[in-house]
C-alpha cells in the first residue's frame, strides 16, 4: 500500500476486521465495565478504595509484563493468531469475574482479563499500522477507537435493558449484577471469529538464515530522541491519570446513587463514550495532517481541568459535563499516542516496540490506582483529584518542552 493510493480507509486489508472486533468486543466489555464498582463495593461488600484500587493494580501487573515479549513473538511469527488469542482469554475472564463471592476472588479473573489485553494489544497496534500508509494512520488509529467506542456506547444501553429483564423474571438483584458478565462474554465470540477469518499478515518476513540480528525494543526506544522523552512523560502522565472506576465511585458518593439506581451510573459511564466516538476520528484526521504532538498535549490539558473538577462538582448536570469532557480527552489522546508511537517504531520490530513502550507506560500506571485510594481514603474525595488534576497539566508542559516534533 503506497500513500499516494486513492483507496477508502476501511477497504484497506485488515482495517475493517480489526475495527469490527473491537466494536463486538467493547460492546460486551461495556455492558458490564459501569456496573463494576457498584458490583465491587455493594454486592461484593468492600467499603476502601485502596482495596478497589490493589485489584486493579495486581491485574495490570500482570497484562503489562508480557507484552514486550508478546511484541517480539509477533514480529517473528506474526501478529493475527496472537490478537485472537487475546480476545479468547477476554471472553473467558467476563465469565470467571461473574462467579467472584467475595473480592479476592476477582484477582484471578482481572488477572486473566489483563494477559489477555497484552496479548492482543502489541500485535492488534502493529498490523493495523503494517497495513496502512503513514499518511493513514492517525485515522487509522481514530477509526480503531471509534469503533471500540461505538461498542462501547450500545453496550451499556444493553447491560441496562439485560439487568431490568433479569429484575423483572424475579432474578435477585445480586444474581442480576452477575448475570451480566456473563452475557458480556457472548459479543467478543464475534471478535474471535472476526479476526481468525477477516485477517491477513501483510509483511513478508525473511528467512531464517536471511534475518538480521535483533536489538531489544527496550534498547530502541532508550536511543531515540523521541520516544525516549515521549515515554518518560507519558509514565507520569499515566500515574496520575484517574481512572474511569473512580470516576464512577466519585459521581456516585457525590450525588448518593443507590445500587437500585444502577441506570444513573451506567449513564455517566454513556457519556464518555458519546463525545470519545467523534473525537477519535477526527482528532486522528488532524494528526495526519499536522502532527500527532498537538492532540496529545491537547488531552492531557482536557484531562487535568476536568480532573480537577471532580472535586467541585456538586450536580448531576456538572458530573455529566466532566464524563463528556473525559471522552473528549481519551479522543485526543489515545489513538494519537498510538499512531505516534507506531510511526517512531522500525518496521521490521514495531510490534516489540509498541509492547516495550506500553509495558513501561503501563508500569507507571500499577501504583496509580493504589495511591489515588490511598489518598482518597487519607486525606478526602478531593486531595487526590486536585494533585492528579495538576500533575496531567504539567506533563502537557513537558511533551511541548521535551519532545521534538519531528527526527532530525
Amino acid at each position: 500500500m503506497t500513500e499516494g493510493e486513492d483507496v477508502k480507509l476501511t477497504e484497506m486489508t485488515n482495517v475493517l476486521p480489526i475495527c469490527l472486533a473491537a466494536f463486538f468486543n467493547d460492546m460486551g466489555a461495556d455492558m458490564l465495565f459501569a456496573f463494576y464498582p457498584i458490583f465491587f463495593v455493594q454486592v461484593l461488600g468492600v467499603a476502601q478504595m485502596k482495596v478497589l484500587g490493589l485489584v486493579d493494580s495486581l491485574a495490570l501487573l500482570t497484562g503489562f509484563l508480557i507484552m514486550p515479549l508478546v511484541g517480539r513473538l509477533a514480529d517473528i511469527k506474526g501478529r493475527r493468531h496472537l490478537i485472537w488469542i487475546g480476545y479468547l482469554l477476554l471472553l473467558i475472564s467476563r465469565v470467571t469475574q461473574g462467579l467472584a463471592r467475595i473480592w479476592q476472588h476477582l484477582i484471578p479473573a482481572k488477572m486473566l482479563y489483563q494477559v489477555g489485553r497484552g496479548i492482543r494489544n502489541p500485535p492488534r497496534e502493529a498490523l493495523l499500522a503494517d497495513s496502512v500508509p503513514p499518511s493513514y494512520r492517525g485515522r487509522a488509529f481514530g477509526l480503531l477507537g471509534s469503533m471500540d467506542t461505538f461498542g462501547a456506547v450500545l453496550g451499556p444501553l444493553l447491560g441496562i435493558g439485560l439487568f431490568q429483564l433479569f429484575l423483572n423474571v424475579g432474578v435477585h438483584i445480586d444474581e442480576a449484577y452477575r448475570w451480566i458478565f456473563f452475557c458480556a462474554a457472548a459479543p467478543t465470540t464475534i471478535s474471535i471469529l472476526l479476526i481468525f477469518f477477516g485477517t491477513r499478515e501483510v509483511l513478508e518476513r525473511p528467512p531464517e538464515g536471511e534475518r538480521r540480528r535483533r536489538r531489544l525494543g527496550f534498547s530502541i526506544l532508550l536511543r531515540d530522541r523521541i520516544l525516549l522523552p515521549l515515554t518518560l512523560v507519558t509514565m507520569l502522565f499515566t500515574f496520575w491519570n484517574v481512572s474511569e472506576n473512580f470516576m464512577l465511585v466519585c459521581g456516585a458518593k457525590v450525588l448518593g446513587i443507590p445500587k437500585e439506581a444502577f441506570w444513573a451510573t451506567v449513564l455517566l459511564y454513556w457519556l464518555i463514550n458519546v463525545s470519545f466516538a467523534p473525537t477519535a476520528y477526527f482528532a486522528g484526521r488532524f494528526s495526519d495532517r499536522f502532527g500527532r504532538k498537538t492532540p496529545v498535549i491537547l488531552g492531557m490539558i482536557v484531562l487535568g481541568v476536568l480532573t480537577m473538577g471532580f472535586a467541585y462538582a456538586s450536580t448531576y448536570i456538572l458530573v455529566g459535563l466532566l464524563f463528556l469532557l473525559h471522552g473528549v480527552y481519551q479522543g485526543l489522546y489515545r489513538p494519537n499516542i498510538q499512531a505516534w508511537v507506531a510511526d517512531l517504531a522500525p518496521v521490521e520490530q514495531r510490534a516489540e516496540v509498541i509492547g516495550t513502550y506500553k509495558m513501561l507506560v503501563g508500569l507507571s500506571d500499577i501504583p496509580g490506582p493504589f495511591v489515588f485510594g490511598l489518598i482518597w481514603d487519607l486525606y478526602g474525595l478531593k486531595t487526590p483529584f486536585i494533585v492528579g488534576g495538576l500533575f496531567c497539566l504539567l506533563c502537557a508542559i513537558m511533551v511541548s518542552i521535551t519532545v521534538p516534533k519531528r527526527r532530525g
